[in-house]
């Protein structure tokens, strides 16, 4: 019998999806509009059973199209797509939404209706060889049909519960999460090539231990990291992550796979890294990213809350209020026990949430106590850049001290200068300084390195407040759109699309912007909120700004 869960009895949905036997969509009016043809089929299906039903573009290249060309796997994802959005035309034409980073479903417009395994199999009928090239594709439906759509969780419906962390996932506990590093699998390739592909993995073990607390184990027998690693507690590893390279020409290209490791099942999949691609770097750090925020989703028999402090920092950028003042409150308590001293860096980074989004007055902090706090890490501690990058942009945003944050964020590039989270607060600082072409180098290496990071809207604010400050009205609103796309509720984005309407003279529409924020945040403090700003600003630019917010009835 039919078991109907989470939010299917909400009024906004138009369509329903059996995904246990033969695909089948209808809508309200009980019309099939089932997608044609079982790629589209099976694309509707990974989507619709995705975390918040959104997916990387790139993982979808790679579940499909993982041996072709990327320009050609980005050619065939897109022709998919467009007929995809014909299939589901009934549904609205917005149903499905894509950029050039992800693809997702309009949400809550499509829901699943979840069943018992005695109903039938996964996709009944699907091919797993859709394409002939899509071993990741098999993979996931293997694992899939051999038990792990039935085994959901009775919250897999509601919004953003596999994307954002609960409580749960701000509170330290006793178990663990471990990465292990498998051996490398190749075939012909030269020794200069392997080792190359080799640190593929080095870099992203590297990344892992910048920006989460994660036990290491490296599997692969005998070879060593570059950077020093956290002492293994010894538990075994909670999820396993292997590189495949192989020789496409005069390319050599490794795709990682990762896989929960009680049970074997692959649970992600990246875009090929290009080994001798002159940004290979920033991928490893997207791809690093990427990986990270899949273990949250999928702790296994782990604990996201031991991803420390990456669930910190994806509780602070989800922008809810309830979740900012769990997770301020958590590392706070961390804090005060003696724990490291990247949370006390957190805990100030937060009342940059609370002020930016009206929630509440900051806590005061002095330049002196930021300083104090990262001299209790040593300069060989792993997570010392984040902690700079962090305590760097809160003396610019609480104190408006930049010497300070200029001093902070500059080490901070100079010892992880692939960190996106840095590149963003380099980026800024620059800004500020002036460096608009220092500006513009940092946020295009920042959305490079970030392309996969849950808080990648506020990196396209960034880009909004540096397009502003070159005059690019246009590029500006472009960036604040394509973050409010993203985040509809965030409201640094709805200020810089007010500030752009403003600058371009559309009145109208900057007053709708203000009337957003003020929806969200009745006790908003504009005044407070513009001066701050204004005394941030490149002198060139205030006047503008004056005058732009002036004309609206804003300053």
């Amino acid at each position: 019998m039919t078991e109907v869960k989470g939010n299917l009895q909400k009024e906004q949905w138009c369509a329903q999806a059996s995904v246990i036997g033969p695909l089948r969509v209808t809508l309200r009016s009980g019309k099939d509009v089932t997608p044609g043809g079982e790629l589209r089929q099976a694309i509707l299906a990974f989507l619709l059973t995705a975390p918040s039903q959104t997916t990387a573009r790139r993982t979808l290249q790679s579940l499909f199209w993982g041996g072709h060309a990327p320009e050609r796997a980005s050619g065939n994802l897109r022709e998919a797509l467009r007929k995809l959005k014909l299939d589901l035309a009934d549904i609205g034409s917005d149903v499905v939404r894509s950029d050039r980073a992800s693809v997702s479903l309009a949400p809550g417009q499509i829901t699943i209706l979840y069943q018992t395994p005695a109903c039938g199999t996964f996709l009944e009928g699907i091919d797993p060889k859709v394409t002939g090239d899509c071993e990741g594709f098999e993979d996931w439906l293997r694992e899939m049909r051999q038990g792990r759509f039935g085994s959901w969780p009775e919250d897999a419906l509601e919004e953003d519960a596999m994307l954002w962390p609960g409580p749960a996932a701000v509170q330290r506990r006793q178990s663990h999460v471990a990465l292990g590093i498998l051996a490398l699998r190749q075939a012909g390739l030269a020794e200069a090539d392997r080792i190359r592909a080799e640190s593929v993995l080095d870099g992203i073990a590297r990344y892992a231990t910048q920006v989460a607390e994660i036990d290491i184990h490296d599997l692969r027998g005998g070879t060593s990291f570059a950077a020093p690693l956290p002492v293994e507690k010894g538990l075994g590893a909670t999820h396993l992550i292997q590189a495949i390279a192989e020789r496409r020409n005069r390319n050599v290209l490794v795709h990682l796979r990762l896989h929960e490791a009680t049970r074997l099942r692959l649970i992600w999949v990246s875009q090929p890294i290009d080994v001798q691609s002159e940004s290979r770097e920033e991928l490893i750090c997207a791809a690093a990213e990427a990986m990270l925020q899949t273990m949250v989703e999928h702790p296994g028999e782990g604990d996201p809350s031991d991803l420390f402090p990456w669930t910190a920092l994806t509780g602070l950028f989800s922008l809810d209020a309830a979740l900012i003042a769990r997770t301020e409150e958590a590392v706070a308590t961390l804090a005060a026990d003696g724990g490291p001293p990247v949370f006390e860096c957190l805990r100030i980074f937060a009342q940059i949430f609370k002020v930016n989004e009206g929630l509440a007055r900051a806590d005061a902090t002095s330049a002196e106590h930021i300083c104090e706090t990262l001299s209790r890490m040593s300069d060989a501690h792993p997570m010392l850049p984040l902690s700079m990058s962090l305590a760097g942009y809160s003396a610019h945003m609480l104190l408006g001290d930049n010497d300070l944050a200029e001093a902070l964020v500059r080490r901070a590039d100079e010892l992880a200068p692939n960190l996106a989270l840095n590149l963003d607060h380099l980026a800024v600082i620059r800004l500020m300084r002036g460096d608009l072409d220092g500006a513009e180098a940092a946020q295009r290496r920042c959305l490079q390195a970030g392309a996969a990071s849950p808080w990648r809207y506020t990196y396209e604010v960034s880009g909004a407040m540096i397009a502003m400050a070159r005059g690019d009205v246009r590029q500006a609103l472009l960036f604040a759109n394509q973050a409010l796309i993203r985040k509809p509720r965030f409201i640094g984005a709805l200020r810089y699309a007010m500030l752009g309407f403003a600058l371009s003279e559309h009145a109208q529409d900057a007053r709708r912007m203000q009337t957003r924020i003020r929806t969200l945040r009745p006790d908003y403090d504009f005044d407070g909120w513009t001066e701050a700003m204004l005394r941030r600003t490149p002198p060139h630019l205030s006047g503008r700004l004056t005058e732009g917010l002036n004309n609206i009835g804003i300053f």
